[in-house]
């Protein structure tokens, strides 16, 4: 499988940290590459955890947990030693959450699906395009895929290592 231009970085026995859990569509699906490891899946909506609750008792690695994601001290035992962050969430402050919880439990990688409309009124690529420079100044890996024929003015980002994490280069 391929994520954002790359095969799936993850091993069986991978921890993701899923934040924007829904009703668990993707969320099974990232359960089935995974299903030696665990997948934390935080989901603010009650009504959505509902259907994500269904789909839980399908998945022995799928922790549900309601809450709200701007917050990653309230999931902590069920994310701590997560090392992907997967985020598909509709807020504003998107690139805040996503920032936050990296900051929090210190992943290798991420893949952070971004939705223009729910930041900003101003054009989708306009938007995209800030959002991009914005974690270009954070990571040492930003890769941006085009995923608007599936969702209008939304884009994929794949990163990895904050910089300065191997030198103010973002070197290794």
């Amino acid at each position: 499988m391929r994520v954002s231009g790359h095969d799936w970085p993850l091993a069986t026995d991978a921890c993701v940290l899923y934040l924007g859990a829904a009703e668990g569509t993707t969320v099974s699906h990232v359960c089935d590459l995974c299903p030696e490891g665990r997948v934390a899946a935080i989901e603010v909506s009650a009504t959505a955890m509902a259907e994500l609750l269904v789909v839980a008792e399908r998945y022995q690695n799928l922790l549900p947990v309601l809450t709200d994601a701007h917050f990653p001290a309230r999931y902590a035992p069920q994310a701590e030693g997560c090392g992907f962050i997967y985020q598909d969430v509709a807020q504003r402050d998107q690139l805040a959450i996503f920032r936050r919880n990296w900051e929090a439990y210190r992943p290798q990688q991420g893949l952070l699906m971004l939705k223009a409309p729910g930041i900003h009124a101003r054009t989708p690529d306009a938007v995209l395009d800030e959002a991009e420079l914005e974690l270009r100044e954070t990571f040492t890996t930003v890769e941006r895929s085009d995923i608007s024929r599936w969702a209008k003015g939304h884009a994929a980002f794949w990163v990895e290592e904050p910089l300065g994490e191997h030198g103010a280069t973002g070197e290794n």
